[in-house]
């Protein structure tokens, strides 16, 4: 691939998406070569914005003509720097902002790549259904960027990742075909799902441009409650117990540990902790019910048999939904609650669920004999197995000083994992961050297998060149 956008393609390019259509402006650039956290920075001579699909399939065409490598973004939200471009074409999706439409009769909704998780939401709630991927960026993410790294969130337990809740795709692939398969069918057994080769593939095979999405009926009302426990053990034998009063009924199942919650707190200076004492471990619990009239009292009855158990300690259920705001605020805002706290090193990682109180007592015990005093920030989606498992530098360690052992506790983490037979990317994806680790832990036959189909869909490798391998 060409290290400079040739002239030619340039004044081709914004030919073809018209004045409006492109920029080279530095203040539009800006906030697309960052990464939201500051660890990427990019550089592109052109940023790409098409408005429809037949557009985005052109300027694909053109780029394969020109030998010029594709970079796609959406909400730029990603964690592991797969939309910060190096130098390729910027195409971004945020003009591709329609909702096409929601059918309440086969509960799907089809909208285009930019529009965002929230916008799908509003649309699906005014025809009094539920879009259910539920992520804190929610208000930026797109449903192109989703789908492209198979996005999950608080609310997988019940409703599953972004793939889950895909029924159809429309795909330019790498010579600037488009694939229209935005059927919203339930049932389709009708040769290879292609669908499901793009989703997670984070635009390395094709740009996603258009989706048809799964909604939900939605909960006749929702309960949600903050409960303290004295260890992970109790998280995971309260999930085990909700789920045998509860059934399907529990949303959302969200472990934060005390570290964790105190950093929220300092971010958030109006908020205050949701209980009087401090406690090791909480958990956020949220139930969307059948029931409107039962359902609660059925909760919380539950809830009472978890703190006679002895698994729970004390417990705050929200009478409000100001109070439910209040209660998730504390969980969303722990990612942005370390920004300011120096070095950070992250893990996005996933674990059988079995597995969790043991791995958390076992990996601090590591990491602190190797920099004592770091400060373990572990909080997630216990639900799933998903932990947010995220290693802050000693107060009084400078931050390159941590940041020097960066590779070294990020193997121990991973290593930890692999032997409980965890994965190393629960829900961030690869991008370039991770590219060391997918060689490491996935398998000869795993890599041939995607390489392959790589090679298949993108021979020239010009879409999201830099990912992956």
């Amino acid at each position: 691939m060409r290290s400079k956008l040739p002239a030619a393609f340039l004044a081709a390019a914004k030919t073809l998406l018209g004045p409006k259509g492109w920029s080279q402006a530095p203040d539009k650039l800006a906030p697309c070569l960052q990464e939201w956290r500051g660890r990427w920075h990019g550089h592109t001579q052109l940023l790409a914005l098409p408005d429809n699909s037949q557009t985005v399939a052109k300027l694909v065409e053109l780029c394969a003509r020109h030998q010029v490598a594709i970079t796609p973004q959406g909400g730029n939200t990603g964690l592991v720097g797969g939309q910060i471009p190096q130098g390729e074409l910027l195409l971004s999706t945020q003009k591709l902002n329609q909702i096409c439409t929601v059918d309440k009769a086969s509960m799907s909704l089809t909208a285009s790549a930019g529009i965002t998780l929230q916008q799908a939401a509003n649309a699906a709630r005014q025809a009094g259904l539920l879009f259910a991927l539920d992520l804190a960026s929610g208000g930026s993410a797109t449903i192109g960027g989703a789908i492209s790294t198979n996005a999950g969130g608080m609310g997988v337990l019940r409703y599953g990742n972004m793939r889950e809740q895909v029924l159809g795709l429309e795909v330019v692939g790498a010579s600037g075909q488009i694939w229209d398969g935005l059927s919203a069918l339930r049932k389709d057994n009708t040769g290879y799902d292609l669908k499901q080769v793009f989703i997670g593939a984070e635009g390395t095979l094709g740009i996603v441009t258009a989706a048809s999405l799964r909604l939900f009926a939605r909960p006749k009302a929702r309960l949600v409650a903050w409960c303290a426990l004295d260890s992970a053990k109790n998280a995971l034998a309260l999930l085990g117990l909700l789920r045998e009063q509860s059934g399907d009924q529990i949303c959302k199942f969200e472990l934060v540990s005390s570290f964790a919650l105190s950093l929220a707190l300092k971010q958030m200076p109006d908020a205050h902790p949701p209980l009087r004492q401090s406690h090791n471990w909480h958990v956020l619990v949220e139930f969307g019910l059948h029931d409107a009239t039962s359902g609660p009292e059925q909760m919380n009855v539950a809830l009472e048999a978890a703190m006679t158990a002895g698994l729970v300690q004390d417990v705050v259920i929200a009478s409000s939904q100001s109070q439910a705001n209040a209660l998730h605020g504390l969980r969303e805002n722990i990612s942005a609650a370390q920004k300011g706290q120096g070095a950070v090193i992250k893990h996005d990682i996933s674990l059988p669920l079995a597995t969790i109180p043991e791995f958390l007592q076992t990996a601090e015990r590591a990491i602190c004999q190797h920099v004592p005093h770091t400060r373990i920030c572990a909080f997630g989606h216990l639900g799933d197995g998903n932990l947010h498992y995220n290693l802050l530098q000693p107060v009084q360690m400078q931050a390159q000083a941590f940041e020097d052992n960066r590779e070294d506790l990020t193997q121990l983490v991973y290593d930890l994992v692999a032997k409980r037979a965890g994965s190393f990317s629960a829900e961030h994806g690869i991008g370039i961050a991770k590219k060391a680790e997918l060689h490491r832990y996935k398998s000869a036959t795993e890599r041939r297998m995607m390489q392959q189909i790589k090679q298949a869909l993108d021979p020239d490798n010009r879409m999201n060149p830099r990912l992956l391998f």
